[in-house]
């Protein structure tokens, strides 16, 4: 992925596995969509669920 593109996909919080909608950035940065401060429980790591190949790229549309 070409720096500053990003994908979106669903992730969990590593402290409290609550499920957000995020965006994995370039650099491997997974931030949820919506919230700049991470989880409401206050951590700020993240994991993807489920395979990464099942990310959308932000450039194409959804059917």
């Amino acid at each position: 992925m070409p720096d500053g593109e990003r994908e979106r996909t669903v992730a969990t919080c590593e402290s409290c596995d609550s499920a957000y909608a995020a965006e994995i950035w370039s650099n491997g940065t997974i931030q949820p969509i919506g919230t700049r401060t991470g989880c409401e429980c206050g951590s700020t790591e993240f994991q993807v669920i489920g395979d990464t190949s099942d990310t959308v790229p932000q450039n194409e549309e959804i059917d």
